[in-house]
């Protein structure tokens, strides 16, 4: 039986504030140590894509290319202008302005006040984290397990980069989660808006809306369904993207945006993924903890998850289209490019909708198939790769 003190603590609520204040911790630490107390360090602004005389008051540069955040911080000064070059800072890739959501938010919570932006960029995300923790809590509660098991979904070591880099997976998967839930209660509008801001704000979980519309289709077909509010889920999630990708393509010369993300981020399956294990095994470090180590770690982190969760994908009593939905996101990252798989600084934040997934399938398997000891068993794969990532951010870019 368990104890009244963990009783107490299966609780949505719990693990969304533990969840808070284990990512308000590595903020903290990260913001003290590398950053040198400066939060604008954050953002990552580098020297390739910012001019120094136009950027806004008390923004450091760092001496590399910068990274994602930058983007995410220039639209959060004004969400609205999409010229090629504003506030000092000049788009790389068309496909940011269509990743609106994050920039949005924070635009309207800094009320307008660019000083405001850094410092909400960095609120937003951890209440995102916060966000995610609690619905983890929701999903192990729907599968019968205890609360606590929903802090699995803030342990992804990615989250390291997407917290400590201001990017936008937290609050683009706390919105996909949130859809998730509220498909599988029948509440099809709010479903289809919180799948709909996911999609606009990280337009990849995109293939989570595409799996619900595989399975209403071949279940219309089957005449086990019928056109209905259920196909809200995936249909308003669809016309979001397609909307903001022809206003990307009106108000944007250049590439179109979902032409450059698919050749930039996208290969041949297993083609980047078998380079990069490659370069990474000939990296090995044998006198200390490398970035090449760090990266076969986490590589074995994430395929210890997945396997397990493809092999409990029978037995699970999760719906079909998440079972469909974990299976795309996987082949999303068998077909990533070298610009991901080659990466050492990325730490695997682009891959976390698999994790998520794997996670909440092996939740909803039956006791008797996958019982908590093992489930505990994984939980502690997670830890080591996580610290490492931390440990590492904490004290470098």
């Amino acid at each position: 039986m368990r104890s009244p003190a963990v009783a107490r603590l299966n609780h949505p609520a719990v693990t969304g504030l533990i969840a808070f204040l284990g990512w308000l911790a590595f903020v903290l630490a990260r913001w003290q140590t590398w950053a040198k107390g400066q939060i604008g360090y954050f953002i990552m602004v580098g020297h390739k894509y910012s001019h120094p005389a136009q950027l806004p008051p008390h923004i450091p540069r760092v001496l590399s290319a910068g990274y994602d955040g930058q983007f995410y911080y220039r639209l959060a000064l004004n969400p609205f202008n999409w010229h090629p070059t504003a506030y000092g800072i000049t788009m790389d890739q068309n496909y940011r302005y269509t990743r609106i959501g994050y920039p949005l938010v924070t635009w309207v919570v800094s009320l307008g006040q660019h000083a405001l932006v850094p410092f909400m960029l960095i609120a937003v995300n951890l209440l995102a984290v916060a966000a995610m923790g609690v619905l983890g809590g929701l999903f192990a509660r729907e599968s019968g397990r205890h609360a606590l098991w929903g802090l699995l979904f803030v342990a992804y070591y990615g989250l390291v980069i997407s917290v400590g880099r201001d990017t936008a997976e937290p609050l683009a998967d706390a919105c996909m989660l949130g859809g998730m839930l509220a498909y599988r209660h029948a509440r099809y509008v709010l479903a289809a808006v919180l799948l709909a801001y996911s999609v606009v704000t990280n337009d990849p979980v995109l293939l989570l809306p595409v799996a619900i519309a595989l399975t209403r289709l071949y279940a219309m077909y089957r005449r086990k369904a019928r056109p209905g509010a259920a196909d809200l889920a995936w249909a308003v999630p669809a016309a979001a993207w397609v909307v903001l990708q022809g206003l990307e393509r009106v108000l944007v010369k250049g590439r179109a945006g979902g032409t450059s993300d698919i050749t930039r981020n996208f290969s041949a399956p297993f083609a980047a993924m078998a380079r990069g294990l490659y370069t990474d095994v000939r990296g090995i470090s044998w006198t200390h903890l490398g970035m090449y180590d760090i990266n076969l770690i986490e590589f074995v982190t994430l395929l210890a998850i997945v396997v397990a969760a493809f092999l409990v994908i029978r037995r699970t009593t999760a719906p079909v289209h998440e079972r469909v939905a974990f299976a795309g996101f996987v082949i999303e990252v068998c077909m990533a490019s070298w610009q991901i798989w080659g990466s050492v600084f990325g730490d695997g934040r682009t891959m976390i909708e698999p994790f998520l997934l794997a996670v909440i399938l092996l939740l909803a398997t039956p006791r008797k198939y996958l019982p908590a000891k093992y489930l505990g068993v994984l939980a502690a794969v997670t830890v080591p790769a996580l610290v490492v990532v931390a440990r590492r951010r904490i004290l470098f870019q």
